[in-house]
């Protein structure tokens, strides 16, 4: 049977991820999930497309202290309570998501450290910031297939993919098989796969660094050709919220 072998989430868009052993989840995904973006000088959002190196930041986030944590690997840490500066606008995947800039020493860590004039914004709304659906999953056996047809020369880890859920107990794949079908993960949560995943050029990056470091998506493309994307995994949207714990079952719902 399917299971959550693992649960990734940030609070801070495109920083390195943290595994959980359990996470509540909303209909906009895991709970302060992405809270945060990073904005350039103009105002527009930087994930690691742009700035490779993002993640090797890491970032803890208390949503009931609003006490925000970034750690850089040069041994600087800036901790505090973001206060709310200029009111500001940014678009993600098609939707303007408005807010305030989070005042703070991480601004002027995080622009040092990545050479470029960076700030966080913190959006009105909590969950405003996933991608094009609130939930990636993706199964081990798919990671280990890809993986197999390097002929030796890449293991790729879970985290090169970035999913909330890392499914085990499944065959490669086999979350292609779940389109349009609803998922009952644990006791209460309920989700329902509506696509499969685009991949991107994030893909192509070492999890640790950000360097390109393997073509990912001509991998992909050579055994599962598409006109359109590079395909590995699926998204979900969340129809009943609800608490996912590492080692859930995860349960076809017909």
């Amino acid at each position: 049977m399917p299971k959550v072998q693992a649960i990734h989430s940030t609070p801070v868009k495109s920083f390195g991820l943290a595994s959980v052993s359990a996470a509540q989840v909303s209909n906009r995904g895991i709970l302060n999930d992405r809270r945060f973006l990073v904005l350039d000088s103009e105002r527009r959002v930087v994930t690691q497309r742009q700035i490779g190196k993002l993640t090797q930041a890491r970032a803890e986030y208390d949503d009931s202290s609003d006490r925000l944590s970034i750690t850089l690997p040069n041994g600087v840490e800036a901790t505090g309570h973001p206060k709310p500066g200029e009111r500001t606008a940014t678009v993600l995947w098609g939707r303007v998501i408005n807010g305030a800039l989070a005042e703070g020493d991480w601004n002027a860590a995080l622009s040092e450290f990545c050479g470029a004039d960076l700030t966080l914004m913190k959006p009105d709304d909590p969950g405003a910031c996933f991608d094009e659906y609130p939930v990636s999953l993706i199964s081990e056996a798919s990671i280990a297939n890809l993986s197999d047809h390097t002929n030796g020369a890449k293991r790729f880890e879970a985290r090169r993919f970035r999913p909330t859920l890392l499914i085990g107990g499944c065959g490669p794949h086999e979350e292609d098989e779940w389109l349009g079908k609803g998922l009952a993960v644990g006791e209460r949560l309920r989700l329902r796969v509506v696509a499969r995943d685009p991949r991107c050029a994030i893909t192509t990056l070492d999890p640790d660094t950000g360097e390109r470091d393997f073509d990912t998506l001509r991998l992909i493309l050579g055994f599962r050709p598409s006109r359109r994307a590079a395909y590995l995994g699926v998204y979900g949207i969340v129809e009943v919220p609800g608490e996912v714990s590492v080692g859930d079952d995860i349960r076809i719902i017909r």
